[in-house]
């Protein structure tokens, strides 16, 4: 073997473990309800694409906007509980391409009282100067149960 394929054969581990130490900090900023880290994890015009699970619609934020419309999505819930597994990840030169299954618990007024829900996320990203970032997260909802139109946070 030759030192560039060593060397290239690391890079693809380090790269890969990047990328997914950015998938689990973008569950982990979810549930700690750090908008302005769950931002800082997205490119320049970078953006999150979401199923509204009571429209069947679906909503694009970009990077820009998630400090201040994510608020408007989680407060409700007294906590969240994202799990982000299964990475699936492609690295080509300085873009990457993944898939990820996800399983995501809604908290209301008792830890009783939640709608959970599991799919994957197909996301894109782009190796900048501060490190991997996401260019694109698109969320694939399989399955949800209860009722999120009827959540109260806990007081």
């Amino acid at each position: 073997m030759t030192d560039s394929s060593i060397r290239d054969q690391v890079q693809w581990l380090v790269d890969r473990a990047l990328i997914s130490d950015l998938l689990f900090s973008f569950a982990s900023c979810l549930d700690a309800k750090d908008y302005e880290g769950y931002a800082a994890n997205f490119a320049e015009g970078g953006y999150v694409e979401l199923p509204d699970p009571t429209t069947g619609g679906t909503f694009r934020m970009p990077r820009e906007r998630m400090p201040e419309l994510m608020p408007h999505g989680l407060a409700r819930y007294s906590g969240t509980h994202h799990i982000s597994t299964n990475h699936q990840i492609t690295v080509d030169g300085d873009t990457a391409a993944s898939r990820s299954c996800l399983q995501a618990v809604h908290v209301g007024a008792t830890p009783f009282e939640h709608w959970d829900g599991g799919g994957w996320y197909d996301s894109t990203y782009r190796r900048t100067p501060q490190g991997w970032k996401f260019v694109s997260v698109k969320l694939g909802i399989l399955w949800l149960t209860g009722t999120p139109e009827r959540m109260e946070p806990r007081t």
